[in-house]
């Protein structure tokens, strides 16, 4: 059964694709209580009405093992989608905390540049 990661390490949210299709790309780093997880992603929170913050949550989830060394274990995942219109930033639990990364539309900044 999953379960949450101890720790969030880092979280690095970008923005790929084009204006026509947007992609939500998210990848976190974290620390696991033992050694062997399996199955190490990011899940993201489903809502039935968007957060009327514009943050897009996830968890840093993965299986333990039956039986492990107990050691801080360094773990990674990435998640790929589209990007919902209303998603300003990006979430990620763990245990002991969550960090936020906000997300810019690199095609924004051609248009500054430009102005």
């Amino acid at each position: 059964m999953s379960e949450l990661v101890r720790e969030i390490v880092e979280v690095n949210a970008s923005i790929d694709g084009d204006e026509e299709n947007p992609l939500l790309i998210v990848e976190a780093e974290g620390l696991a209580p033992t050694t062997g997880w399996a199955n190490v992603r990011l899940d993201p929170h489903v809502y039935i009405t968007p957060p009327e913050d514009g943050v897009q949550d996830f968890d840093l989830v993965g299986d333990r093992p039956a039986e492990a060394a107990e050691a801080l274990t360094e773990i990674e995942a990435a998640w790929e989608g589209p990007l919902e219109d209303w998603v300003i930033g990006v979430r990620v639990h763990a245990v002991h905390n969550l960090i936020e990364d906000e997300v810019f539309e690199p095609w924004d900044d051609d248009e500054s540049e430009a102005a």
